[in-house]
């Protein structure tokens, strides 16, 4: 039987669900770009994240359409800048389109395009171009496969504005706020590398979540094969070696073979009753793996965490619960809250999670998978006489907790 389990936990490792993401984080990129070989859904995803942002920069830019029509030229001048910032706007705000699929190198060439197209600016509004230059900035996201790429952008818009500002005279700059335009580059470039650094933190916390899943499903397989192989094993050997002995007892000593049946009997309910027990543990979320795992993921975020050492202090009849709130309620905190700090406590009838992050506005929708979520951490509650709360947090983030009602 030992081979034969050994078997089987190789089959388990084998089989196991591989990480849906790559072992290897891929190149750093925006929260908004996505690298040359996405697939459709993380195109849609990198889509509804830029358009979002891009529709949002735009409104900044109607201030720069007032000081335009405001900066006392004629009527057709206004007219023909407001037609060229459109222009501009637009291939600023449909060039991803032409960058999604495309290498590093067509991505730069997109952008040079848009680039030299709010260079033309210049000619033909002023010295106010240097506002949309901003949104080169912005777009630069799309290339940076490295940070040093939009570092680059960044540096290469501040030196021609500053050569804008010089040009029309530093006290002119000064009162037009053309000499703020650099400071409002700078900030934008800080933004971006902020979001850049944010989305590799996710991208490598993706990895690391997807590989302590692959490993917890080879580890319960291969407990599960071990615990099937100590219910079964002995058990099944001796019930042959009885069925034998009762066969060639049938003729000689019927009683004696009457004795072996029974004994068959027995032991056959008793490895019936092993093997529930064994399925029964298989199915329940087991309270003390659950810490466990939840220690990991969040020592993985970078979360400060205090947590139980073990579910010991919990009621038998709740700890099934506390380990279904425990493992939705840290994935939502790593997910959802941006926070740093979790505190787990755990009593005999409660578990309470709390955490410094932003809370969450909608929390029914933060899990998409069927029967996870709040709402169905309540039907679980529900089902064993247990009320789930939510609320703040005295850490100033969300707080989650599960009592079992007085009996």
């Amino acid at each position: 039987m030992s081979e034969a389990t050994s078997t089987t936990e190789a089959r388990g490792a084998e089989h196991a669900p591989r990480a849906s993401r790559s072992s290897r984080p891929s190149p750093r990129s925006f929260p908004w770009a996505v690298p040359p070989g996405a697939s459709d859904d993380d195109i849609r995803v990198g889509r509804r994240r830029w358009y979002t942002g891009a529709v949002f920069a735009l409104l900044w830019q109607v201030l720069e359409i007032i000081a335009v029509w405001g900066d006392g030229r004629s009527l057709r001048a206004h007219v023909l800048s407001t037609v060229a910032l459109a222009v501009v706007y637009a291939a600023y705000l449909f060039a991803p389109e032409l960058m999604w699929r495309r290498s590093l190198r067509g991505r730069v060439v997109v952008l040079a395009g848009v680039a030299l197209l709010a260079g033309l600016l210049l000619f033909v509004v002023g010295p106010l171009a240097v506002w949309t230059w901003l949104l080169v900035a912005a777009l630069s996201g799309f290339v940076a496969e490295r940070f040093w790429v939009a570092g680059v952008v960044v540096l290469a818009i501040l030196g021609a504005q500053f050569l804008v500002a010089a040009s029309t005279g530093w006290d002119t700059a000064v009162n037009s706020g053309i000499l703020f335009a650099p400071v409002i580059t700078v900030s934008v470039g800080a933004s971006m590398l902020f979001f850049g650094r944010q989305r590799e933190a996710e991208q490598r916390l993706g990895v690391a979540q997807d590989e302590i899943t692959r490993l917890a499903v080879v580890e319960e397989r291969a407990r599960f094969s071990r615990d099937l192989h100590d219910v079964l094993g002995h058990s099944l050997t001796v019930v042959a070696m009885k069925s034998e002995l009762a066969a060639r007892l049938v003729d000689v000593d019927p009683a004696r073979a009457k004795t072996e049946m029974q004994d068959v009997e027995r032991l056959s309910r008793e490895a019936l009753q092993g093997l529930r027990r064994a399925v029964s543990g298989y199915r329940e979320a087991d309270l003390d793996a659950e810490l466990v795992s939840a220690r990991a993921a969040l020592e993985a975020a970078a979360i400060d965490a205090v947590l139980p050492r073990d579910g010991d202090a919990a009621a038998d009849d709740v700890r099934s619960l506390f380990a279904w709130v425990l493992r939705e309620g840290v994935t939502n905190v790593i997910r959802h809250a941006a926070a740093s700090r979790v505190r787990v406590t755990l009593t005999r009838s409660a578990l309470t999670i709390e955490d410094d992050g932003t809370g969450l506005l909608d929390p029914d929708a933060a899990s998409t998978t069927p029967g996870n979520g709040l709402r169905g951490l309540r039907e679980r509650a529900d089902a064993v006489g247990a009320t789930l709360t939510t609320g703040t947090s005295d850490l100033g983030g969300f707080r989650l907790r599960v009592e079992r009602n007085r009996r």
